[in-house]
């Protein structure tokens, strides 16, 4: 077992040299060994790994000197289509700036890198991941948590819920996701004895803590986990639509739950989490939607218009 993951990291390590050579045109032994974190002795080693392998890594002495892979031999391609690499590029872009300073995560973009910068027209394609009112928040947050994944760290930070009600939370964190347009941290909450999502919008004082043992559990098990909890938290709703806001719906609803009535207005069945968020969400649809059942929804959203307008008549 031991043998098995030394061997990887070798080969991780000789796949990433290789990038690294074919990348730079001109890499010095002492610049691999201290990115690589290993002693001179072990890359000179790996070079010669490479040259058994029938990779022309050459080297040239003297100041300004160090490796160099042959002319005509040609790593583009290794990894990626030129469609694929323009699109992964413009995703790792946005990322690089906010993860930072991050090993693996620079390997890997190295390795897009390799085919990206000898295409044409790559500009094709911008995405922007961060968001609008913590931008800066975000690129120290997402620095911190993957440091804590990496490092087997807790996570304490301030939450605030859908009641706007602040609370402090100790999470082992598993993973940090991006969905809809809102970065998540996924791990075990202790004060909730359960595995949470947490919008990273919501937290304050992000920090690390002390060290955790790593729970075994997979990221698939973790999302049966969600699922039965939504399926647990969720009714069926049925939506009414204007025609005017049906060729829209498609960006908020499957199709498959999208029905077109006969006289050109559109029914939406689908199942939402009975929460207080369910009636802004509708309520967000304006005067183009009605609630069709439950009855008690619509009770519900009568009352907390009511509400709403007392705001407004005083």
């Amino acid at each position: 077992m031991q043998v098995n993951v030394i061997h990887k990291m070798r080969v991780d390590r000789l796949l990433s040299m290789l990038l690294i050579i074919s990348n730079k045109g001109l890499v010095t032994g002492k610049e691999l060994a201290e990115h690589f974190e290993v002693s001179l002795r072990t890359i000179y080693r790996d070079i010669e790994k490479l040259g058994e392998a029938g990779i022309p890594v050459a080297s040239m002495g003297g100041k300004g000197g160090g490796y160099y892979i042959m002319e005509n031999y040609n790593v583009d391609n290794l990894f990626l289509k030129k469609d694929e690499a323009s699109t992964f590029m413009a995703i790792m872009n946005n990322l690089n700036f906010l993860f930072g300073k991050n090993a693996q995560f620079n390997d890997m973009v190295l390795k897009i890198e390799n085919t990206y910068n000898r295409e044409k027209n790559t500009d094709k394609l911008s995405i922007n991941m961060s968001h609008f009112s913590m931008e800066n928040e975000l690129k120290e947050y997402l620095f911190l948590m993957n440091q804590a994944i990496e490092e087997n760290k807790l996570m304490v930070f301030d939450y605030c819920n859908r009641q706007m009600e602040y609370s402090e939370r100790i999470v082992e964190p598993f993973q940090i996701a991006f969905s809809s347009g809102q970065w998540y941290l996924v791990g075990f909450c202790r004060y909730r004895d359960d595995y949470r999502r947490f919008k990273l919008v919501r937290i304050r004082n992000l920090r690390m803590g002390e060290d955790f043992e790593k729970r075994d559990i997979s990221k698939e098990e973790i999302e049966e986990i969600f699922e039965e909890s939504y399926r647990r938290s969720s009714i069926q709703v049925t939506l009414k639509f204007s025609n005017r806001m049906g060729k829209q719906l498609t960006e908020y609803f499957q199709e498959e739950n999208i029905q077109q009535t006969e006289d050109n207005q559109y029914i939406v069945v689908d199942h939402f989490p009975y929460e207080e968020g369910l009636l802004k969400y509708i309520l967000s649809f304006g005067k183009e939607c009605e609630i069709i059942e439950p009855r008690y929804l619509r009770d519900e959203l009568r009352e907390y218009v009511k509400e709403l307008l007392h705001l407004y008549n005083g």
